[in-house]
């Protein structure tokens, strides 16, 4: 007879334990990427063409005028 009173592991073997364990890291590896780079993005200067600013500051100046 099982004694449901005592909880049983989720997994069997050391192998699946270790597997279960690899995935928080990778997820955790991945995640601080994508905020590296978004850090990154935010912090980059957008203006590195300042004619193409000029021009589209122009182009919005002539459109409100008219």
């Amino acid at each position: 007879m099982h004694d449901f009173s005592k909880p049983q592991p989720h997994v069997a073997s050391r192998e699946e334990i270790a597997k279960k364990r690899k995935l928080p890291v990778y997820m955790l590896i991945i995640v601080g990427i994508f905020l590296i780079a978004l850090l990154v993005y935010m912090v980059a200067d957008h203006s590195a063409n300042p004619t193409a600013q000029a021009m589209l500051s122009h182009m919005q100046s002539v459109l409100l005028d008219a």
